[in-house]
């Protein structure tokens, strides 16, 4: 029965569990003030730290919550994997930094979401 239930719904707990990560990562970012999110881009030497900072509140929030309503899923996907692989590179691109490992999962389950879309949409089936 766990084996139907999950063949039927498997794909849109996944696609709402990493959105879920990405919507709560945004809005964590605007609570804690983005000023300090600005100030560690700041240190990378990206231009327009500010700037960049909202836009990647934004990407993570709107993308986000389009992978766990499955709108859009595939572009949604496209856009999460395009900024964690840049996150990877420029904040986490160490072998002894879990979050390299854990970044290629999360690369990993958006290109599934990528390549097999949104799955069974949002009616759980039992």
């Amino acid at each position: 029965m766990v084996d139907r239930i999950l063949r039927a719904n498997g794909t849109m707990i996944g696609r709402m569990l990493i959105g879920l990560l990405f919507v709560f990562s945004g809005v964590g970012i605007v609570l804690n003030g983005v000023d300090s999110f600005s100030g560690m881009i700041e240190t990378r030497g990206i231009p327009m730290p500010m700037l960049v900072a909202w836009l990647v509140v934004v990407v993570k929030i709107v993308a986000g919550a389009a992978l766990m309503l499955g709108w859009r899923t595939s572009q949604a996907a496209l856009a999460l994997m395009i900024f964690t692989a840049l996150a990877t590179l420029l904040y986490h691109l160490d072998l002894e930094d879990v979050n390299l490992f854990k970044n290629l999962a999360i690369i990993g389950g958006l290109l599934y979401v990528y390549v097999y879309g949104a799955g069974n949409g949002w009616k759980l089936h039992v």
